[in-house]
């Protein structure tokens, strides 16, 4: 009997997450945390219906994890657009910390790849991409050309 590759993508996840989150666990911050500032870092006008979408979570998730930002002091929210809808800004502090975690997060990326090649490294990357953007119906995850 084969692995089905969902249940090798949620072993990888757990694995990578844990070792990712040790990596960060100084900078008081989690990978899924990083992910999502790293996300309004790079589209500032996403609202929390399109980050739930490009994040694959449900919007619960997302309100928790914003909540888990503004209370550390990493994000604000603003008012949006219209009286009900909310913008989230990104804080100088949060500003300070994207470049400082880069590193700790590549060194996972290298422990957790070590076996392959560069180029295999970058034809993961590419496909992971993809399926995201399949699975997200999000073509925001494929890389800019």
């Amino acid at each position: 009997m084969r692995t089905h590759i969902p249940y090798l993508l949620a072993v990888t996840s757990t694995v990578a997450t844990r070792r990712a989150d040790e990596r960060l666990v100084d900078y008081d911050l989690t990978v899924r945390q990083s992910g999502l500032l790293i996300l309004l870092s790079l589209e500032p006008e996403l609202t929390m219906a399109e980050l739930a979408r490009q994040l694959g979570v449900a919007r619960q998730s997302v309100h928790q994890l914003v909540d888990e930002l503004v209370e550390a002091g990493h994000l604000r929210r603003r008012p949006g657009a219209d009286d009900r809808s909310r913008r989230l800004e990104i804080t100088d502090t949060a500003q300070y910390l994207l470049p400082r975690i880069d590193g700790p997060l590549e060194r996972v990326e290298s422990e957790l790849l070590a076996d392959l090649t560069p180029g295999e490294v970058e034809t993961l990357r590419r496909l992971l991409q993809r399926v995201l953007a399949h699975a997200t119906d999000d073509e925001a995850w494929l890389p800019a050309t």
